[in-house]
């Protein structure tokens, strides 16, 4: 896969909330980093992480506006949302920025996103 293919599948594996299809597409030194909040370093921390993220999540429709790639970094423009299994819907603008490594895994994952936006979308009714 080129790493812009290897980053579509992994965005459909969050569409799909399929976490071990998700860490399959990273490199045991993986370093997530939600710009916001603090890094998440290795397969093991980001299931952990993810796992939690998605235990209340009934769905995930993350929408790619713009994609583009440089070599081995690919960088997306998306709008994420989750549907809550409780029926509510939150959905945050997202500019992601994906590392791909030589073996075609993902070694770096940045998500840059509004802060306030977030906490306003994902605050319980």
């Amino acid at each position: 896969m080129t790493p812009q293919q290897t980053v579509e599948a992994f965005i459909g594996h969050w569409n799909a909330c399929d976490i071990d299809a998700m860490l399959a597409l990273c490199a045991q030194g993986i370093v997530y980093h939600n710009i916001p909040m603090e890094p998440v370093h290795g397969t093991a921390a980001m299931r952990e992480m993810v796992a939690g993220f998605l235990a209340d999540i009934a769905s995930c429709d993350w929408q790619t506006h713009a994609i583009a790639a440089n070599g081995n970094t690919v960088l997306t423009e998306r709008t994420d949302a989750f549907n809550f299994k409780d029926g509510r819907r939150a959905a945050v603008r997202v500019m992601g920025t994906f590392e791909i490594d030589a073996n075609g895994l993902i070694i770096g994952w940045r998500d840059y996103f509004d802060m306030a936006e977030f906490v306003r979308e994902f605050a319980a009714e």
